[in-house]
């Protein structure tokens, strides 16, 4: 027990109290001797800890003694670290104690700071820090503090250490937040003046920094004392602050220009004097945006302007989040916005794709992404109207269809408003006079048919024919019109390429019509131009950007039959004399243009038709004309270059460019070989003339990306801000590709020029990788002698960078070509040398620094171990000599790149030294030094792997040791830090203890350096979690890291968003128990709701279907819950404490939005259950207010898709689909969770119905499949409270109007396919429960596509969507015949509701027996392989097509056989005449006949089926014929094809078909003759099928066929064959049945038989073949008997036959 400081009562002494004596401790001895600063931290980071976990009365027990030793330690001097951690706790402990001791604490820490003269400086930031942190929790309280805390600032803005004014303009922003405004204008005004005065402009950038966060503070905080002038004043400074030379800095200038910006332009917001609002009558700043946004960026230029235009485009993005979210304003305002944003555009007089960039990056980021689904539909429109504006400029246009095309996909579907727009905007700008205008209208139109597939047909019809008639038109032409003429032609070819790129992409494919149609118009184009030299140079670059997108995009198969004819295209311009073709060539640059096309479409030939086969024996058919071609453009390449000719160098350069590329796409530069010299003397022009070329930008990709924290390309908040970074645009760039899957976000990334060079330093190296070591040997030297003569010129920096490019894509293709194999040491020496002379250039950049540390680990990864290892230990040498700290870094990183590079057995040895010559490095005192020695650390450790278990704890150390040197809270240092503990726990993994010292450690580390809330380490902290979930799942609860990571997926940093998910995705895949009851299944949807970024939306998706798979066995009603929500909500909240049903908003059931949206379901059908009421994990806090949204229709798609799961999802746990046993379980208890989907069947039914009949056309084929599955799961359920009925029949009206709706002639061929497929299901089950008129609805609605199922036509879609259509309707009803047939077997017995089917299934047979005889046609002609020489016209169109006839196959696989019995049942042939109702019944089964068979037909059936027969026998299965044979009763409709056997065989399923065939009209019209059924009697002697059906087939044969075929020896021996075979099958039980009264049947037919047969024949000779055959297998059975069966089945048969046998015996005897 411990006294208490007055002597009364005994403290008890818990672990807090405990803590707080160690640190009472720890600051007495520092009198003496100053703490230790690793220990202070352990004690403040378990002390923090503690905090939480206390009892407040415990916490205020011990509050005072805590308070003062927290003070004492500060104003002693602490480090960085500790400082934080002290502030913190004090916070904590008054907020959680007594807070009346807020204000003596206050007291306390202003008195010593205003008090003290000149202090230590820890002393003097660790008081600052801590008054902040009270500030930043009481301030409200304390508000009269804020003109001593302004005098405190100012005071410590005098000294020198930079990390003392951080902290003292901290200090500040703490207590501007804090106060919130409240107290007098003049302290408010003082502390802006001292910003002013010196933050802003202050020589360290960390101070600057903390400055601009204090203006971003004010403008939170409504900037009360401050006037328009001092806000003015601030913008002006924020303006200026985005040109300096950090980028930290930068960035926070950018978002407190916003700030204020945002706070000037509602002065609603702004706070004066007495802490009030100003009134909403005060003077609007407006024109804020003109100054300080819009004439900065017009006017940047020089060297910084792009650093100020992508600043103010921030600045762009934060004001406009700013105004929605904070300060309210309609999110249907922000589009007004969005022209200030686009006048940007006016403002130059030439197009700028750098400007164009950052206008693009605020259109969709501070606009598009924060619109809701409405908003952005009228936004769509309204930027649509905009292009109607003559005045619009052409960037204008540019930037408005390019937004346009983003907000398309983002809705996912086509406003019916917007499509009235479309031909007068989008289609007329494909004939603007800019070419980049006629492109992103194309790109437009592209992303619209991704969308809304269905204006696919119209468009290209509509651009085939425009073509066709620009064509006739331009010939014609003359000046205006001519121009105007040839940019539409140029559009239209240009959209027509866009179409054909995106068409075999779209969920139904494309027509036909599309490559044949296009193929034959671009080689018109191509062969016959016009006469017109301007106008036939436009018809040539539109016909091969035509051929170009047929040739990237298309199948194969649809151009493979034409590949010879479209290879001769490129004969004509690239084969031949170069020369004599350049002498009739009158305009070179229009002409290079074309040519240039050309070679683009040769390239993307080679991609599709040569790059896959160029290793195989057929590579050389296509490769060398290929290769031709490219020397023959080579050829003109260097006979232009050699001609200097004026005005043509652009041109030239995009040829030559064209060119490098297409070789490049050869993949394998050993192909080219001969062309290798010359292209060598084209590339190595940037080394022989390095004055006349620009610096190459490759090193952006070939640089590994996992160093990219070193720089200059960092990662930032998302991919898409980064590529704005990154960015520098080309005026005379490439334009956007048309037929590429990725469009660059940001067009004309790079110029002409730029990307030429980049294509000449990789074609060198690939080549330079190809070349003997002699020719190695001289390039090198050139090289080497290139950079040492340059080094004095101004384009020295160019010459480096393009140096490193050339030998880093040599080395990578030299490791890609050679494999293990490893280079001379001469000439790796060389290489060596040459990056080592790079490295010791004091003014190289990172970029370059970079390049040449990695070429030297590569250089070692193509070495012999000697040499890696000899190279190595040189650098390690080096890095104790080295003098400049640049060259010091430089080889640090060098090694880490050889250590993983080259890590291994060959290294093992040096990773001690070299990891402590890194560790010593890490401590250097250049801030630069350390953080690539920690990299270089982080590498090792990497490439180390469990071979450093042993250095990990000193490496722990180095850490905290840094950490605790480190006093300015440099981001990138602490990033280090936390990339190196990251490593360490993927080195220990299931070591770490969860209570350990190591553990707590690393996590405190962490903690600290994610303190400062930067993003860089914030991503550090989240990857900490996720390297805890992959490699030591036991160090933390997963409920923890849920509670962690869950508020992280709202943050607006897209990078934390994507590691969050996936750390997710992780833990489900790891612990899915334990993420069963965290219920994060709504925050997920929430987020995917607002997410923009595609790739994060994909990873929230498969997460949500993963952890759906892992949850639904055990909560099905949970997710039935959460995906009705989301289905059928109007909006989505945040907030996520209150239950499902009262989530933020009225249960959506009972919503008046609701019924507007969907209105009341039919007739009352769904009856709502009470929602179950289900708890979140977390509660999410957002900065901003939480605001209603619309679900957008993306979100609703899914989740209706993730509703189509749950039948599956829940797993084969029969009590989910059985109602009496789930009940069952429940009252035992058998299972933990008493949660089965049966109990829900009312609510999926539903929701399933709902999704099925609601508004979006895109949902309404989910919901009809949907019920398809639920009749598949639950189609067997009965139904206990009614025995003898089924659970889905309650159900009925709900399925009986999901049919109607769907099959309807405004259903598009998905929703018609779901519902033809319901109907057949409902048709075919019980559910109809004796319901007449339900029956003959549903039979009317399948019938009446039956009259234009040959005129079915899509336009838009492909031929095989039309054939799918035509199958499942063929589909539905021979399932519905096969099934009724089931009943009218049973004649008296048969239900009244399915009788009633007979007349009607009469009436259409005649229609539907040709269209099933055509069907089956076509799948025979497809599985011989003979589709494609089909000579009559197929039932199916287009299955001639190879791509048609491979879907289409699918669909026939599962359904001919269904078809083909449903075609034979009560067929007859064509001649036969109803002669009487008696005769009708005696000779069909319903009374009716159906199907009538021509004789050609009905020999084509029957062939069908013994064809089947003898491929169903696994002898002589012949794998060029593809029927399928597989029979299941999980196949679809499969019940239908076989009745009456318990263990069906293939074959069984033609057996009911040649019943039908063999009937008594068969015989009568003479159909059969004595041939076919003696073939088929033996084709069935050798088939693996049932007994029973053959056994009835033959009896029938028997007994209808003439007696004339009994004088036929050949027919009665193959009768007695078959007779005796299964006679003694039967007999002798080895049929495979098991049911004696199946036995007795068997051998009571078998027995009729056999009197029928001994009754015809006409020859003594065959009754005595017959009568022995009797006597001898029934001898034979009786000797062979295996049980009781068998003796009781040869008894049955005798005493069947003996009467009749010695009938026959005496006959024979008598005669």
């Amino acid at each position: 027990m411990a006294k208490g400081g007055g002597g009364g009562d005994p403290i008890p002494l818990s672990r807090f109290g405990a803590l707080v004596a160690q640190l009472e401790s720890v600051v007495a001895s520092a009198r003496q001797k100053p703490p230790d600063a690793l220990l202070c931290f352990d004690l403040l980071s378990e002390l923090s800890s503690a905090i939480d976990e206390a009892p407040k009365e415990t916490i205020q027990l011990w509050q005072r003694k805590c308070e003062d030793a927290l003070q004492s330690l500060l104003v002693l001097g602490a480090r960085r670290p500790v400082r934080r951690l002290a502030s913190s706790a004090m916070g904590r402990i008054i907020e959680k104690g007594d807070v009346i001791s807020v204000y003596s604490r206050v007291s306390t820490l202003q008195g010593w700071l205003v008090d003290v003269k000149r202090a230590e400086p820890m002393a003097c930031a660790g008081a600052a820090q801590c008054l902040g942190e009270i500030y930043r929790l009481f301030g409200r309280k304390i508000t009269s503090g804020l003109i001593e805390t302004s005098s405190i600032v100012a005071k410590l803005m005098k000294y020198h250490e930079d990390f003392v004014r951080q902290d003292a303009l901290l200090l500040l922003e703490n207590a501007l937040d804090g106060f919130g405004g409240g107290g007098g204008a003049s302290a408010y005004l003082e502390a802006f003046r001292i910003i002013m005065r010196g933050g802003v402009s202050d020589k360290s950038f960390i101070v600057r920094v903390a400055a601009a966060r204090c203006l971003k503070a004010f403008a939170n905080i409504g900037g009360p004392g401050l006037g328009m002038a001092e806000l003015d004043t601030s913008m002006f400074y924020c303006v200026k602050g985005l040109e300096d030379d950090v980028s930290s800095v930068r960035d926070s200038f950018a978002e407190a220009l916003g700030a204020i910006l945002a706070l000037s332009v509602n002065p609603d917001a702004q706070v004066k004097k007495g802490g009030k609002k100003q009134s909403a009558s005060a003077k609007k700043f407006e024109d804020g945006i003109q100054k300080h946004l819009i004439l900065p960026f017009v006017k940047a230029n020089g060297a910084n302007g792009k650093k100020l235009r992508i600043g103010l485009a921030l600045s762009w993005v934060l004001f406009l989040q700013m105004i929605h979210m904070k300060y309210g304003t309609p999110d249907s305002e922000l589009q007004n916005y969005a022209i200030q944003a686009m006048e940007i555009l006016q403002g130059f007089d030439s197009p700028d794709p750098h400007a164009l960039a950052c206008v693009l990056y605020v259109l969709r980021v501070g606009i598009a992404d924060q619109m809701t689904e409405p908003t952005q539909r009228d936004f769509l429109v309204f930027l649509g109207r905009k292009l109607e504006s003559p005045n619009y400029t052409a960037p204008m246009r540019v930037a408005t269809l390019r937004i346009l095309s983003y907000l398309l996909r983002s809705l996912g579907e086509v406003p019916a408003e917007f499509k009235e727009v479309l031909d007068n905007t989008v289609v007329a700008a494909l004939s603007h006079s800019s070419a980049h205008v006629r492109v992103e209208a194309a790109l437009t139109l592209r992303a619209l048919a991704e969308v809304d597939p269905t204006c696919v047909g119209g468009l290209v019809s509509y651009g085939v024919t425009t073509l066709h008639a620009l064509r006739e038109t331009v010939s014609f032409d003359k000046g205006k019109n001519l121009n105007l003429d040839l940019d539409s032609l140029h559009g239209q070819a240009t959209v027509l390429a866009a179409l054909v790129a995106i068409s075999p992409k779209l969920l139904l494919g494309y027509p036909a019509r599309l490559p044949k149609s296009v193929l034959e118009l671009s080689k018109k184009m191509l062969n016959v131009f016009s006469r017109n030299p301007v106008a036939a140079t436009t018809e040539r670059e539109a016909g091969w950007l035509l051929l170009g997108s047929l040739l990237a995009s298309m199948p194969k198969e649809e151009l493979e039959d034409q590949v010879f004819d479209v290879l001769l295209l490129w004969a004509g311009p690239f084969t031949g004399n170069p020369e004599s073709y350049l002498r009739h060539i009158q305009d070179w640059a229009s002409e290079l243009r074309v040519l240039s096309v050309a070679v683009e479409a040769l390239t993307a030939f080679i991609r599709s038709f040569v790059y896959p086969i160029i290793t195989t024996a057929d590579g050389g058919i296509l490769l060398n004309p290929v290769l031709a071609y490219l020397g023959g453009a080579l050829s003109l390449v260097s006979s232009l270059s050699s001609k200097q000719v004026p005005n043509v160098n652009s041109a030239l350069n995009l040829f030559t460019t064209r060119t490098l590329m297409a070789y490049r796409s050869l993949s394998n530069p050993a192909v080219y070989k001969s062309e290798h010299q010359q292209m060598l003397q084209l590339c190595s022009s940037p080394f022989s003339d390095p004055s006349g070329w620009e610096e190459s930008s490759c090193l952006k990709f070939l640089l590994d990306k996992r160093d990219a924290s070193l720089g200059p390309w960092v990662p930032g908040r998302d991919s898409f801000e980064d590529e704005l970074r990154a960015f520098d645009g080309g005026v005379n760039g490439f334009l956007p590709c048309v037929w590429d899957d990725e469009i660059c976000n940001f067009p004309q990334p790079e110029s002409v020029s730029k990307v030429l060079v980049n294509q000449m330093l990789l074609c060198y190296g690939s080549i330079f990788a190809c070349q003997d070591n002699t020719v190695k040997i001289r390039l090198l030297n050139n090289l080497d002698q290139c950079l040492k003569s340059g080094k004095k010129h101004s384009w020295f920096t160019f010459l480096v960078t393009n140096a490193c490019v050339a030998l880093l894509s040599g080395l990578k293709e030299l490791l890609t070509l050679r494999g293990a194999q490893s280079l001379p040491i001469d000439i790796l020496s060389m290489i060596q040398s040459i990056f080592k002379g790079i490295l010791a250039e004091t003014e190289i950049s990172t970029a370059q620094r970079r390049a040449a540390c990695e070429g030297l680990g590569l250089v070692a990864r193509v070495g012999n171990d000697l040499f890696t290892g000899r190279m190595a230990r040189s650098l390690l040498g080096e890095l104790i000599t080295a003098t400049d700290l640049s060259y010091t870094a430089s080889v640090a990183l060098s090694l880490g790149c050889i250590h993983r590079s080259a890590g291994g057995m060959a290294l093992s040895t040096l990773v001690t030294p070299t990891v402590s010559s890194l560790s010593h490095l890490s401590k250097s005192a250049n801030s630069n030094l350390q953080l690539w020695s920690l990299h270089a650390l982080l590498l090792t450790i990497e490439a180390a792997g469990l071979s450093y278990v042993s250095q990990v704890q000193g490496t722990l150390f180095l850490a905290m040791e840094i950490l605790l040197l480190e006093e300015n809270g440099y981001v990138d240092l602490r990033q280090g830090i936390g990339h190196l503990i990251n490593a360490i726990v993927a080195v220990l993994g299931p070591e770490i203890a969860p209570g350990s010292t190591f553990f707590s450690r690393c996590k405190s580390v962490i903690a600290e350096i994610s303190s400062s809330n930067e993003m860089a380490t914030l991503l550090e902290s989240v990857r900490f979690a996720q390297q805890l979930v992959l490699f030591a799942p036991q160090a933390v609860p997963v409920h923890s890291h849920v509670q962690g990571l869950v508020p992280t997926l709202y943050s607006r940093q897209p990078s934390l968003r994507y590691l969050a998910v996936s750390t997710l995705r992780h833990l489900i895949e790891r612990d899915p128990a334990a993420m069963i009851n965290e219920n994060i299944e709504e925050n997920l949807f929430s987020m995917l709701d607002e997410e923009t970024d595609s790739e994060i939306v994909m990873l929230v998706r498969t997460t949500i279907i993963r952890l759906l798979y892992t949850s639904c066995p055990l909560r099905p009603s949970r997710w039935l819950a959460v995906l009705r929500n989301m289905v059928l909500a109007t909006s989505i909240s945040r907030n996520t404490n209150e239950s499902l049903s009262s989530s933020g908003h009225n249960p959506l059931d009972s919503t008046s939005e609701n019924d507007v949206y969907y209105g009341e379901d039919e007739d009352n059908m769904i009856s709502s259950s009470k929602q179950e009421k289900v708890h979140q994990s977390a509660s999410i806090v957002s900065q901003f207010p939480q605001r209603n949204k619309h679900l957008r229709y993306r979100t609703r798609v899914f989740a209706a898709e993730c509703v189509s799961h749950v039948p599956v999802a829940v797993g084969a746990e029969p009590a989910h689909f059985d109602l009496l046993l789930a009940r069952s379980t429940i009252a035992k208890g058998t299972y933990l969770s008493n949660d089965w989907l049966v109990l829900k069947l009312q609510e999926l039914v539903s929701l399933s119905y709902q999704i099925s009949t609601g508004q979006f056309e895109g949902m309404q084929p989910i919901g009809v499949k949907l019920l398809c599955l639920i009749m598949d799961k639950f189609g067997m359920a009965v139904d206990p409270e009614f025995p003898g009925h089924i659970l889905l029949e309650q159900f009925q009206a709900q399925l009986v109007s999901a049919v109607r709706t769907a099959i309807s002639t405004a259903s598009g061929p998905l929703l018609l396919e779901a519902g033809l497929e319901l109907a057949t299901r409902v048709m075919t089950s019980s559910i109809i429960g004796g319901d007449k008129v339900a029956l003959n609805r549903l039979f009317l609605l399948i019938s009446r596509p039956l009259s234009d199922i040959e005129g079915l036509f899509y336009p838009s879609f492909a031929d095989w969507v039309v054939c799918k259509i035509k199958v499942r309707l063929l589909t539905a009803h021979a399932a519905v015949k096969c099934y009724t047939y089931q009943f009218l077997r049973m004649k008296e017995n048969a239900p009244d509701e399915y009788q009633q089917l007979a007349p009607l299934l009469a009436n259409s047979s005649t229609l539907l027996g040709k269209y099933w005889v055509g069907a089956l046609k076509d799948y025979i002609s497809i599985s011989f392989g003979l589709h494609s020489k089909i000579n009559y016209k197929p039932f199916l169109d287009g299955v001639q097509s190879l791509l048609v006839s491979s879907k289409v196959l699918k669909y026939l696989d599962e359904v001919w056989a269904l078809i083909l019995q449903a075609t034979a049942l009560d067929a007859a042939p064509m001649e036969f005449d109803m002669e009487s109702e008696d005769l009708l019944e005696q000779s069909f089964i319903s009374g009716h006949s159906m199907v009538k068979l021509e004789r050609i037909e009905f020999q084509f059936l029957w062939g069908l089926s013994v064809l089947v027969l003898f491929h169903g026998r696994q002898s002589v299965k012949n794998s060029a014929l593809k029927i399928n044979l597989d029979y299941s009763q999980d196949k679809m409709f499969g019940e239908f094809i076989v009745h009456g056997l318990d263990d069906p065989k293939p074959c069984d399923q033609v057996l009911p078909v040649l019943l039908s065939l063999t009937t008594k009209v068969f015989f009568s019209k003479n159909f059969l003759s004595v041939d076919i059924c003696e073939e088929l009697f033996q084709a069935l002697t050798y088939a693996d099928c049932s007994s029973a059906p053959i056994v009835r087939l033959f009896t029938q044969i028997i007994r209808f066929c003439p007696d004339n075929f009994f004088e036929v020896e050949a027919f009665v021996f193959s009768a007695l064959e078959l007779y005796s075979q299964y006679l003694a099958m039967i007999l002798q039980c080895r049929d495979g049945s098991s049911q004696k009264c199946s036995s007795n049947t068997l051998i009571s037919e078998l027995s009729v038989a056999s009197e029928s047969m001994a009754c015809r024949m006409k020859k003594e000779q065959h009754l005595w073949k017959l009568m022995m055959l009797l006597v001898s297998t029934s001898h034979q059975s009786f000797q062979q008997v295996s049980s009781n069966l068998c003796l009781s089945n040869i008894i049955c048969f005798l005493q069947n036959i003996l009467p009749f046998m010695r009938k026959c015996f005496r006959g024979l005897l008598a005669t």
